[in-house]
């Protein structure tokens, strides 16, 4: 591998042609953080989105004979600068994540060890790794990068305690090693924090946040009725790829469904969907396969594509500073882009929900350091949230905010948490002030959508912009560029079957089982209704309409001439109802009704477990089959109620244990939100 390149000989403009293959020249600002970054200088770039902010630290590295290790808050993001630097710009760089296993990890930080890599990519949670803490000490390090820095500071829109830990790195650094910190969306306050976490010596280099290509709207649309017509009327017309963004991930994938079902190539994204299946999305994205992906804020910054020309918002999101960053994913080739927010002023209700619950109650801080106590050889976050029932993502926060605060310490190497010995109680002052300046975001972004100006003004002098550019192209400035839409009495038709009976939410493919339907989300629909009726009410046997559209569910969906039988998932509670369920369909189908799972111990109703922990736990090894009528079989295992999946995940495991050759799950609802998978 080559060592550093010297100014003299190689200078930047040089490298920007030759290696990185730009003949327009630097942006203004970007040669000189490369050039701070070359003279070992700390800087804050705050910079919008699509200035080029990647090219600093990746021509910088060149000039410094070691290692530049960037910290990345996503492994999509990761992936997709990685693979670039090695096949696009011939720099030797690699990734550290959950993406590899415990022995490719450590094989890829052995060569980081021998100097193989340039780059090193790697996310912030790895610092609590005992193999990274080994091999850490060996590495030279030349430069620090913190992609998306705002994520250090609590007042940042995507805080990530994780971020905090990097911080002690750093202290830990000889002063004279250069530091990189990127961001998009730091105000002020967040700006200020920043520094006080990355040292007060730290240059700020803060650009302009105006996108004059991006043409910004806003459309007041009541519902999904009314959400669907649009969109149905709209995006056939709309050029190039987009994404549009949701606040759910039911609401990602029911999106989704209903664009396939008008003929528009898409597919939804999201933290629930396998690693495997995500990835091929974004290669799929990257190659212009779909004309729309509908996503949670999962995909956000994870993907680098110049050629986005709209992004929508299906609800309103959290702050103005958390629209401005996604819906900057539109138009970095600089061309014309469109991005539109829906606005239904009930989804306020969607992101207050998700602020309140970003932190837990002061009680359950009580609990899990009462605990920590009573166990002096210290607990694991997993024993943790099996007798707490808190989230991962809640008992998460309440390990690094008493960590933070010296009331326990971490144990890389056991990966345990104990109680430090120390008087006082947690302050939550802090906590409580973040918690209110959210909800102050919260107001901001109304006030966007309200606002009779600039729409782009109102963001980028939110952002830290002078007030008095307007932009002249968004649906203030120039309203001739989005002529009103009414959607056709056809297409409200459609939206309107589809919203009742049309949508199957789908029940994605696991290591134990094949992909699946349901038939409707358990909610406020009719077949919800239904299904509590005969569950909790009392109605007697699931209602024959019910059975109806279950066969036709499977004549249409599931490889029919492949199932050899019909099996049912045992009760916990509601006796025979849905084997009674399962044996109608299999009367109506023609296809063997098979009695072959045995459930071997009583287990809880999963509703009232409150983590996925607790709901692996609670059905782990409770079933058996072993029967030999199913061996290489293929069946199809029904349920009443699909809400972790560990029920459905369980059962199908036993079956193929017992020499099933597949096995394809249905149940007759699904729950829209569980638990934190």
């Amino acid at each position: 591998m080559e060592t550093g390149l010297t100014w003299q000989s190689y200078p930047p403009e040089k490298l920007l042609v030759e290696r990185f293959h730009i003949s327009t020249g630097f942006h203004p600002g970007q040669r000189d953080i490369i050039e701070q970054l070359v003279h070992g200088k700390r800087i804050l770039a705050i910079q919008r989105t699509a200035w080029g902010k990647s090219l600093c630290y990746q021509i910088a590295s060149l000039y410094y004979p070691h290692l530049t290790i960037v910290f990345s808050p996503l492994k999509a993001l990761m992936r997709d600068q990685c693979q670039r630097c090695n096949t696009v710009y011939a720099i030797p760089s690699a990734i550290v994540s959950s993406d590899f296993s415990e022995e490719e990890n450590q094989a890829t930080m052995e060569q980081v060890v021998a100097g193989n890599f340039k780059l090193l990519f790697i996310a912030p949670e790895r610092l609590d790794n005992a193999g990274w803490q080994k091999y850490v000490i060996r590495m030279r390090i030349s430069m620090i990068v913190i992609d998306e820095a705002h994520c250090i500071s609590t007042w940042g829109h995507d805080f990530r305690p994780h971020y905090r830990r990097i911080v002690r790195l750093l202290s830990a650094l000889p002063k004279n090693v250069p530091i990189l910190a990127l961001t998009a969306t730091a105000n002020k306050r967040v700006e200020q924090d920043v520094l006080q976490q990355i040292g007060e010596v730290t240059q700020v280099v803060r650009g302009t946040m105006q996108r004059p290509n991006l043409h910004l709207n806003v459309e007041t649309l009541i519902g999904d009725q009314e959400k669907l017509s649009y969109l149905a009327e709209i995006l056939p017309y709309y050029p190039g790829t987009g994404i549009i963004y949701t606040a759910t991930k039911s609401s990602a994938e029911m999106l989704a469904t209903f664009l396939i079902q008008r003929g528009i190539n898409a597919d939804y994204y999201h933290a629930g969907r396998e690693d495997t299946v995500r990835q091929d999305i974004e290669q799929k994205l990257m190659s212009n396969q779909y004309k729309v992906v509908c996503s949670t804020n999962a995909l956000g910054m994870g993907i680098d594509k110049p050629d986005v020309r709209f992004v929508i918002h299906y609800h309103i999101p959290v702050s103005p500073i958390h629209y401005y960053q996604e819906m900057g994913r539109a138009g970095r080739d600089r061309k014309v882009s469109w991005c539109i927010l829906l606005y239904d002023p009930t989804d306020v209700t969607i992101q207050e929900y998700f602020i309140r619950n970003e932190r837990p109650e002061g009680k359950y801080y009580d609990v899990v350091l009462s605990l920590l106590r009573m166990n002096a050889q210290g607990l694991r976050e997993s024993n943790l949230m099996l007798t707490t029932g808190l989230s991962q993502k809640a008992t998460r926060t309440i390990l690094a905010d008493l960590e933070e605060q010296r009331f326990i310490e971490h144990n890389p190497k056991s990966r345990t948490y104990t109680a430090i010995s120390r008087l006082g109680q947690m302050d939550f002052s802090a906590y409580d002030e973040v918690r209110l300046q959210k909800l102050q975001e919260l107001s901001n972004i109304q006030n966007y959508v309200q606002c009779d100006t600039c729409y782009m003004e109102y963001l980028t002098t939110y952002l830290g912009d002078e007030p008095g550019s307007h932009c002249r192209q968004c649906g203030r400035c120039r309203k001739t560029n989005f002529p009103p839409v009414t959607p056709s009495r056809r297409i409200q038709g459609t939206v309107a079957y589809f919203l009742e009976e049309g949508f199957l939410p789908r029940i994605e493919k696991r290591p134990e089982h094949e992909a699946g339907w349901s038939l409707s989300f358990h909610g406020n629909s009719r077949t919800g209704r239904l299904v509590r009726a005969s569950k909790y009410e009392n109605a007697g046997p699931f209602a024959p309409n019910l059975v109806n559209r279950v066969v036709k569910l499977v004549r249409t969906r599931y490889p029919i001439d492949t199932i050899n039988g019909i099996v049912s998932v045992p009760p916990t509670k509601s006796g025979l109802l849905v084997e009674t369920f399962a044996r109608q369909v299999a009367a109506q189908l023609g296809i063997e009704y098979l009695s072959v799972i045995e459930k071997v111990r009583p287990t809880q109703e999963q509703k009232y477990l409150t983590n996925w922990r607790q709901k692996v736990d609670n059905v782990r090894g409770a079933f058996c089959a072993s029967s030999p009528e199913i061996a290489g079989c293929t069946l199809l295992l029904i349920d009443d109620i699909y809400d972790s999946g560990y029920m459905l995940r369980e059962v199908a495991q036993a079956l193929r244990q017992a020499g099933a050759n597949s096995v394809f799950p249905l149940t007759i609802t699904r729950t829209a939100h569980s638990d934190d998978q």
